[in-house]
């Protein structure tokens, strides 16, 4: 179960609060927890009713794979510190016995031992995080550390922080007078929140003089554990539960109040919904990357779910991305349609194959209407554990295939659901290359019910428009001959096969070697400085690089583009690649957003569905030959940013062309010919839809087409390329 929690920013937060002008729980704790990731509190008194206390809105966290830290301190009397004066090896043991006498159930109601049974939980899942402190004076007595930090931090890093009263005990919150000041990452007070959420990391670290902090005891965890059994959040009875108070059969899916109350769907959108219902419920939307298909999709599938709660029927709608980033970016637009999806992958806590299946026997036994919503990535959905459970679903299922080219290989057409209802999203639906996949998931799919290209799309002022920028790049002398002595083995191949698969079969590895090359070629780190040191502002850039290692030198491509923008021209850049944790692509994404990264040095990652409309500008360092790649690239860069005033974006291509034209006779002139005329087909489907290049070509490209030979590709100029007919050549193939 995944619920649908708001912001810190959602809430009017008060300057400070008090005990005897409000309860703290409801006013303060209970809300804060429930609109936050994680829960960082320095406290003093350890006890179950404090460990209770925290577990007030646990269940959000934990479900939301929250986390807490907690640092607190053992109540001990003066007998116990001057024992540890007189012996310091006795401190740890007096200080464990201190903390499991305040482990008593008796004192704690059956919820809230309920609620302690999901805190060990998390202690179980990794989740929670116990450090005890105790303070040291000059004269070697230990005290009470019985400062007090909190900081609650939302899926959007914001945090609220303060400092002061109330202790996490029954006392603190309740039976005192206690006020405490409240402090906002995003106000005039950041600057206190700032300090307060520092120095509890210094205090976690152990990195405060005369404060000792130390791992949670193993005997305390094990008393944890026996006095309240971890309890997995996600059992049928909880999930019960949740459904009855939210009533979901009485409530029906809502458009968010931003799309509702405000321009709504636009006429496409809402023309692609009703071919979609018209066609019975299967289809595909083959719509240019940030024309919204994920919310033209969503409000499909809310007005499906809407006549099925009439109905009093149950609905499943199982959404497939074909990365964790898209899963996160799936929930949070489920969420604004009140929608309360799971997520399903390796990067959530592992206890999602029990949630999934409790919501799958849920709708199988319940006899309530629910509507329910599963995201799971291509990869988990082809493993057993994922296949076993959702085959045992007996009821009525939508099955959305985000990004549907991506689910075309044989396993994972194999793994397909048999769904009464289907809708693929793609902005390249045919597979490149692989005729028969795309056949497939076609035949799986249905037809196409709405196609909007890009041109449209700015049109319609769905994205912003756009300048391209092609950019001509020299090889040096060793990388020349390099690429001669390819080309010329790669034409003895060509002159001696059949067919071109026969080709490509024989000279695969020459070919990949001969991109290799290219992508790698020196003097892109040169033009590279050449276009950032050219710009007014450099900031909101997304930088692509090419993967592996320069043939000849074995230098990184990715390491050279961060010591050039790092070191020598001091731009805030970061890489973002496929080990770069979930995590850490939501801050460095946030970042970017914010300013406070000028560019991201992207490798194999940024390219589909990633929503940064603050992104102004694309750099490409290095392609493949696929055209959906380069299509979502530009993609990433022509969101609209109307808070942020984003007008036009800009494209810069780096392309490899040879300086020296083999003779018509020479046998390695028609595949360089192949080579640039894949080259040049890319770059002129880019330049098509751009403000640029509307009557013409760049200009950098007209002296190609004529060395080359290539002017037969300018008739598709402006005119949509069928990219599967192409075969990755543009009518270079075709002379």
């Amino acid at each position: 179960m995944k619920l649908n929690p708001p912001k810190l920013r959602d809430f009017e937060w008060k300057v400070g609060y008090s005990s005897d002008q409000c309860d703290l729980i409801s006013a303060f704790y209970e809300p804060a927890m429930i609109a936050s990731k994680r829960y960082d509190r320095a406290v003093g008194y350890f006890s179950s009713s404090a460990l209770a206390l925290i577990s007030k809105g646990i269940q959000n966290l934990y479900l939301q794979n929250g986390k807490i830290r907690l640092i607190a301190s053992p109540a001990m009397t003066l007998k116990d510190r001057e024992a540890i004066r007189q012996g310091y090896s006795q401190r740890d043991r007096i200080v464990e016995m201190r903390l499991l006498e305040y482990l008593d159930p008796n004192r704690l109601s059956q919820d809230e031992r309920h609620r302690l049974q999901l805190l060990t939980g998390m202690i179980a899942d990794g989740l929670l995080d116990v450090r005890i402190a105790v303070k040291e004076d000059e004269d070697g007595y230990i005290n009470l550390y019985h400062e007090k930090i909190g900081v609650f931090v939302d899926k959007t890093d914001d945090y609220i922080t303060f400092i002061g009263s109330p202790n996490e005990s029954w006392n603190g919150w309740v039976g005192n007078a206690e006020s405490f000041a409240l402090h906002k990452s995003w106000d005039f007070s950041s600057e206190n929140a700032i300090w307060e959420r520092t120095l509890f990391e210094s205090t976690w670290e152990g990195q405060r003089e005369r404060v000792a902090v130390r791992d949670f005891p193993n005997a305390l965890r094990k008393a944890l554990f026996d006095l309240f059994p971890p309890k997995d959040p996600s059992s049928l009875e909880d999930r019960a539960k949740y459904n009855k108070t939210l009533k979901r059969s009485e409530k029906l899916i809502a458009l968010p109040n931003w799309l509702d109350e405000g321009l709504g769907l636009r006429n496409y959108q809402k023309n692609a919904v009703n071919a979609w219902l018209e066609g019975n419920g299967r289809g595909i939307y083959a719509m240019a990357t940030g024309t919204g298909k994920t919310i033209t999709a969503l409000a499909a599938a809310a007005q499906l779910s809407n006549a099925y709660i009439k109905r009093k029927q149950s609905l499943l709608i199982l959404t497939i991305v074909p990365s964790k980033d898209l899963v996160k970016q799936w929930y949070d637009n489920a969420s604004q349609f009140h929608l309360c999806p799971i997520c399903c992958h390796s990067g959530v806590s592992h206890y999602w194959p029990k949630e999934l299946q409790a919501v799958l026997d849920g709708l199988n036994y319940s006899d309530e209407a629910a509507i329910e919503m599963i995201i799971a990535t291509a990869g988990t959905m082809v493993t057993s554990r994922f296949q076993n459970a959702i085959n045992s679903y007996k009821g009525t299922m939508l099955l959305i295939g985000d990004e549907m080219h991506s689910l075309g290989t044989r396993r994972r057409i194999d793994s397909l659901p048999n769904a009464k209802y289907r809708l693929g999203l793609s902005a390249t639906p045919k597979r490149h290359g692989d005729e028969e996949g795309t056949e497939e998931l076609i035949e799986y799919f249905g037809k196409i019910k709405c196609k909007i290209n890009l041109r449209q799309a700015i049109e319609q002022k769905a994205l912003v428009p756009y300048v391209y920028e092609p950019i001509l790049v020299p090889m040096n002398d060793e990388e020349i001959r390099a690429y001669r002595e390819l080309s010329a083995k790669i034409a003895a191949v060509l002159a001696s096969s059949a067919d071109y698969d026969h080709f490509i079969l024989r000279a695969g590895k020459l070919l990949r070697d001969r991109t290799r090359l290219l992508g790698h070629v020196q003097a892109k780190m040169t033009k590279l400085e050449s276009i950032i040191t050219n710009l007014l502002n450099p900031s909101h850039s997304l930088i692509y690089v090419a993967e592996d290692t320069h043939p000849l030198y074995q230098t990184r491509q990715m390491n050279l583009v961060i010591d050039l923008l790092g070191n020598k021209l001091g731009l805030k850049v970061n890489t973002y690649t496929s080990e770069t944790s979930t995590d850490e692509r939501i801050i460095f994404q946030r970042m970017l957003r914010e300013g406070n990264l000028d560019a991201l040095v992207a490798m194999r990652c940024l390219d589909e569905g990633i929503d940064i409309p603050e992104a102004k500008r694309g750099i490409v360092l290095a392609s493949t030959q696929n055209p959906r790649q380069f299509i979502q690239r530009r993609g990433r860069i022509l969101r609209r940013d109307d808070k942020g005033g984003k007008t036009h974006a800009e494209l810069f291509d780096l392309l490899v062309v040879p300086s020296d034209v083999p003779s018509r006779e020479d046998p390695a002139f028609l595949s360089e010919r192949r080579l640039v005329g894949r080259e040049v087909t890319r770059a002129l489907e880019l330049a098509s839809a751009a403000n640029n290049c509307k009557m013409a070509p760049p200009d950098a490209l007209v002296d190609v087409l004529r060395r080359y030979e290539l002017f037969d590709l300018i008739a598709d100029y402006l005119e949509p390329i069928d990219w599967d007919d192409q075969r990755g050549g543009g009518n270079a193939y075709r002379g």
